[in-house]
């Protein structure tokens, strides 16, 4: 364990949450790959240009939050299996399906994302991790942005 000024049991109940975020961005980069391979249509071209993009920003973010469990000391998790169980996304296997659906379900989870984020960054407060904290912050903004983007589709 890390000597950083945290309690053990607090950066614990930390890591745990952030285990779910990891495997959270990881399942929602898979729908994205999946929206990305399958997207038909007029927009073709467009669509699965912008799901590259976000596929692209939402491993780095997977990266970034399984940086910061191993920041506070923590081993982190790459099983299917186990992101499967405590993941906040649905994961999503019709692969024909319209692109405006795509770019819905996209925005929803995103929003999901933020929302459950400012729930936990409460909850991390409490513990005076104030890296975490201002971590997860960052994560929501660049949410906040994909959300954004994606509404903007929607017209």
């Amino acid at each position: 364990m890390q000597e950083i000024g945290l309690n053990s049991s607090d950066s614990q109940k930390t890591a745990e949450i952030l285990h779910k975020y990891l495997a959270s961005e990881i399942v929602l980069n898979l729908k994205i790959r999946n929206f990305h391979w399958n997207i038909e249509g007029i927009h073709f071209n467009d669509l699965h240009k912008f799901f590259e993009e976000l596929y692209t920003s939402g491993a780095s973010y997977a990266d970034e939050v399984a940086e910061r469990i191993r920041t506070l000391g923590y081993h982190t998790q790459a099983s299917m299996k186990e992101y499967i169980q405590i993941t906040i996304i649905s994961e999503e296997d019709n692969i024909k399906m319209p692109s405006h659906e795509m770019i819905s379900q996209l925005l929803k989870d995103n929003e999901k994302i933020i929302q459950e984020l400012r729930k936990d960054i409460d909850t991390i407060g409490e513990t005076g991790d104030q890296g975490t904290e201002d971590f997860l912050t960052g994560l929501i903004q660049k949410h906040e942005k994909d959300s954004w983007m994606l509404r903007s589709l929607q017209g």
